[in-house]
């Protein structure tokens, strides 16, 4: 097990609970992946083994305390300043209320001002010396929560590892049209792809596949909320979806969305469970609807 008060977001420090070969301790019981294995074994990370050298046997007796360094790692982005609201921290992950309004990772045509150059920040400021790693991004002028890695390890295993399936995000999303010929809740199951400017994506039966469930939350005559649980992570797969149905996200110009209220699609990552990689504790966040979302839900 993972001793509590012995971890830092680059140090690991595990007591093992049976005899077994080291290797399978590593994949098996502190669950790293078969990368990391790779770089203990280049002597990329520092490992050591009741505070000295690997055993030659490479076998791993019970109450033996194996700890793994991970070697610092140089971000290629610039750091800028900017306070963000922190919803949960541990030694693995970081959890921020993003503000619409901003990217998440830097791109051509938005080098700085970035989610990532602010965290780069934030980590510095807290001497974390490791890259800002996405385990979950938001669009631009998406708003809500968004989660963010300290360390390989728990970027591979929220992303791609043993836990990816176990993250649940609920969004809030205000849309136009008619949701009386929908069901209270269903799921919407259309393939995605990206569409011939790059930039759009299509509903297409060649597409990736993409699945949303939604939940109608309050109707109205002209504008109704609905809140949406991804089970799928598609670039604009909300979006897709909501104007596939014929109930584009208000504010939402790429997709047909009413211009009239809002200038920014009215969508928002409410609501968050993860388990937390090394604790294997639950952990749930919530973010407070935007003002400009607010504003409207309260009069429909």
């Amino acid at each position: 097990m993972y001793l509590k008060n012995k971890q830092t977001y680059n140090c690991f420090v595990y007591e093992c609970e049976r005899e077994k070969p080291l290797k399978n301790v590593l994949l098996d019981d502190m669950k790293f992946s078969i990368r990391a294995v790779s770089n203990i074994k280049k002597a990329k990370y520092v490992i050591s083994i009741n505070d000295g050298k690997i055993p030659k046997n490479h076998i791993i007796r019970e109450k033996d305390v194996i700890k793994v360094v991970m070697h610092y790692e140089k971000s290629d982005y610039i750091s800028q300043e900017k306070d963000l609201d922190i919803l949960f921290e541990d030694e693995d992950i970081i959890i921020f209320d993003k503000p619409a309004g901003i990217v998440s990772h830097p791109t051509k045509s938005h080098l700085e001002n970035t989610m990532l150059n602010y965290v780069q920040w934030i980590f510095e400021k807290k001497n974390i010396e490791s890259k800002v790693r996405f385990i979950s991004r938001l669009d631009m002028d998406t708003s809500g929560i968004i989660t963010i890695a300290k360390n390989a390890f728990s970027h591979y295993a929220l992303s791609q590892g043993f836990l990816s399936d176990k993250i649940q995000k609920r969004y809030t999303a205000i849309v136009s049209g008619d949701t009386s010929i929908l069901a209270k809740s269903g799921t919407i199951a259309e393939k995605i792809e990206k569409s011939e400017d790059g930039i759009k994506r299509i509903i297409t039966d060649d597409g990736q596949e993409a699945i949303t469930h939604y939940k109608i939350v309050k109707r109205g005559e002209r504008y109704s909320v609905l809140e949406l649980l991804l089970e799928t992570g598609r670039t604009h797969q909300i979006r897709v979806h909501l104007s596939h149905l014929g109930l584009p996200i208000i504010g939402d110009e790429l997709y047909g969305g009413d211009m009239s209220v809002m200038s920014r699609q009215a969508l928002h990552c409410h609501s968050l469970e993860i388990i937390s990689p090394r604790s294997m504790e639950k952990i749930s966040v919530t973010s407070q609807y935007p003002k400009d979302m607010q504003d409207i839900i309260d009069v429909i």
